[in-house]
């Protein structure tokens, strides 16, 4: 019996030792693993529409940003600076940013009126990159590809060159859909001469036509719409009318004949006017008649 109680206590005193040494190691580990948090922070760049515009359209960008109260936005790609512009200024300093705010939800939201951004002219046909960027945590940021397509716009004159009095037809294409075109028409020195608005047909047709009173020189027509920055022309030339000069010609005619001297006026171009052979005025029957009555008379002479 006193057997049986010193193994019951040795049995307790063993499995005891094991629980407090589970739970000893329990709380080393408590102390030594710390609790993993999950970091729900982000930010992100999307746009409304199909991924693309023609450059000068409106585009609506927006996004999340957990970060920060701000939210930097510029633009890469070709024709600008690797590092990027702000997106409201294309000129701007490269590596700088447009600042947009963030509202208490963590959302952020920019309107692109490109048609009034200054530098809007170096955008071509191609893809562009958007990047939004916390303004504390430049580190974090998110980028959207967007495609831009410049307006292939065309225009000619009608005749080129032309002379002053002529009609001259502006005949063109716009593809972008706008319903109305500025025309100008400037000199060398960039002073407008003329102004005209002409329709633009649904296909794109642009067709317009004014009678030239432009001095003889090199003229610059361009024609803008406000939905485009950049406008687009041609160049016509406007010629001098052939000069002409008046030439009199004098007839000269022998002893005894019958028309007296005559004056003449002709036209003839300023090329150089080739030289002619002097005209031989055969002798008058008179003079025959008196060379062979003279030998007559001397050779009765001789004879005597």
């Amino acid at each position: 019996m006193y057997m049986l109680m010193i193994e019951g206590i040795r049995m307790w005193i063993t499995s005891s030792h094991k629980v407090f040494c589970g739970l000893l190691l329990l709380f080393a580990a408590a102390c030594v693993l710390q609790p993993v948090m999950a970091d729900n922070r982000t930010i992100t760049i999307s746009y409304r529409g199909s991924g693309g515009s023609y450059v000068g359209d409106t585009v609506v960008f927006d996004g999340r940003n957990t970060f920060g109260n701000t939210t930097l936005l510029r633009i890469t790609g070709p024709g600008l600076p690797s590092k990027g512009v702000p997106v409201n200024n294309l000129n701007g300093v490269e590596g700088t940013a447009t600042s947009v705010g963030v509202d208490q939800n963590g959302m952020w939201k920019f309107v692109w009126y490109a048609s009034t951004v200054p530098g809007i002219e170096k955008l071509a046909t191609a893809r562009y990159t958007f990047t939004a960027v916390d303004s504390l945590n430049p580190d974090n940021s998110a980028s959207a590809l967007f495609m831009l397509r410049k307006p292939e716009y065309s225009i000619s004159a009608v005749p080129n060159p032309s002379k002053p009095g002529d009609y001259i037809e502006l005949i063109g294409t716009a593809e972008q859909g706008i319903t109305s075109a500025k025309i100008d028409v400037k000199d060398v020195s960039g002073a407008v001469l003329h102004t005209f608005t002409s329709p633009v047909g649904f296909s794109g047709s642009l067709s317009y036509g004014f009678h030239s009173d432009m001095e003889p020189g090199q003229y610059t027509v361009t024609v803008s719409n406000p939905a485009l920055k950049a406008p687009f022309g041609t160049t016509i030339s406007v010629v001098a009318e052939e000069t002409t000069l008046p030439v009199t010609t004098v007839i000269a005619m022998e002893p005894g004949s019958a028309p007296p001297t005559k004056e003449v006026n002709m036209v003839i171009t300023s090329a150089q006017v080739p030289e002619t052979s002097p005209v031989r005025t055969p002798g008058s029957p008179l003079t025959v008649i008196s060379v062979l009555v003279t030998g007559l008379i001397l050779a009765s002479v001789i004879r005597r």
